[in-house]
């Protein structure tokens, strides 16, 4: 079983932070204090080799991993 420490759960909740900031900005909520704003990059073809492509759900696939490792040790 896993334990996080107090290193990595603040380094993920910065990361947490850091990436709502990210989405805000991308939304259209008005620019940091650099004045500066993130950028979204779009593909303006859409490339055929990715047309049946299907992102996984990375919370899933853990959950997944997880409950296989507890049942083999069982």
């Amino acid at each position: 079983m896993y334990t996080i420490t107090k290193g990595p759960s603040k380094l993920v909740a910065q990361r947490r932070t850091v990436w709502q900031q990210v989405e805000q900005q991308l939304d259209g909520s008005p620019a940091g204090e650099s004045g500066l704003r993130p950028v979204q990059y779009e593909e303006r073809t859409p490339n055929p080799r990715l047309q049946n492509f299907v992102p996984i759900d990375l919370d899933e696939w853990w959950a997944q991993q997880f409950l296989a490792r507890i049942t083999s040790c069982s």
